[in-house]
């Protein structure tokens, strides 16, 4: 080989490294996901409390594609009325604005690698069921206009996946838990999960409680925050209620222990400086600060587990 065709064939080589390298010429040596975790978290926040430690786990694994998409915006979370003269409809926007920004914040504690994709529905905060009855100790619900639409808009985002995606794992609230917009998260999680069976997918849901119900047909919010969760690093199940009205639910299936990440969990909760501590400029107040402090005790995070 003379030294001119060596140097033509290293030019060469070096204009289809920085080819494949894309933006800035840097090789992309990473692998084309296999897996999909997609969190359909109900509110901002409710991704930390039930999931912290799982999300960041896996999202620090390069053969896992990550998305989220949460349901509602959260804006009940404050005393009704207009606030230190700020309007009741543009204090209900900023709310929305303040809470979406404290997600993004978290997710670079859960996820401080990636520029992971996330959507806001926006739904209205305890807005998106319109009624619910209880069958055979599960809720029936009849989700409202705002409800159904929040859900038809997020089934297609939370089924957006890269192609090379082979399994996909949806994180979200439980069908028993309290919380109307949780049981809503898990009515959307539940249609995605269908439709990405469809295309012959694996497919599994794991979903938790993050507000317990009390022992009266239709909870008002959220009472069962009280008793629930139990204190201490691990759950208890037999804290759950269990009346007539509402049995106790099926115990949960898998655990995921997450005593190494127990400081991720905190720092991410902790960015949700509205729920966590209140933001008194618009008129945010902590309605039970222990509801908090139980939550961050915990080293596992159990779910309910559903496979496709």
């Amino acid at each position: 080989m003379t030294h001119a065709n060596g140097l033509l064939m290293s030019r060469g080589l070096a204009v289809l490294l920085l080819a494949a390298g894309g933006c800035g010429g840097e090789v992309n040596l990473q692998p084309a996901p296999r897996h999909a975790l997609v969190v359909v978290s109900p509110h901002p926040d409710d991704e930390s409390i039930f999931g912290g430690g799982t999300i960041h786990r896996l999202a620090a694994d390069p053969n896992w594609y990550v998305r989220a998409v949460y349901i509602s915006g959260g804006d009940r979370s404050t005393v009704a009325g207009d606030c230190n003269g700020i309007p009741e409809a543009q204090k209900t926007e900023m709310i929305v604005a303040l809470r979406e920004h404290e997600t993004r914040a978290a997710w670079t504690v859960l996820a401080p690698t990636r520029d992971v994709p996330i959507d806001f529905m926006r739904g209205p905060d305890q807005g998106l069921v319109a009624s619910s009855t209880i069958v055979d100790g599960v809720r029936q619900d009849v989700l409202s206009p705002a409800g159904a639409s929040a859900v038809a808009r997020a089934v297609p985002i939370a089924t957006q996946l890269p192609p090379s995606v082979r399994s996909v794992l949806l994180l979200t609230t439980s069908i028993y838990d309290g919380h109307p917009d949780h049981r809503t998260a898990y009515h959307a999680a539940r249609q995605a999960a269908e439709i990405l069976h469809q295309r012959q997918l694996d497919v599994r849901i794991w979903s938790w409680i993050v507000h317990d119900e009390v022992s009266r047909d239709i909870t008002p919010c959220c009472v069962g925050d009280f008793h629930w969760p139990a204190s201490g690093p691990h759950h208890n199940y037999l804290a759950l209620t269990d009346a007539p009205s509402r049995p106790r639910p099926p115990h949960w299936d898998r655990v995921e222990d997450v005593s190494d990440a127990v400081n991720i969990r905190h720092e991410a909760l902790a960015q949700h400086v509205s729920q966590v501590v209140g933001y008194p400029p618009l008129c945010m107040p902590v309605y039970i600060p222990d509801f908090y402090t139980r939550w961050n005790q915990k080293i596992e995070e159990p779910f309910y587990e559903e496979t496709l």
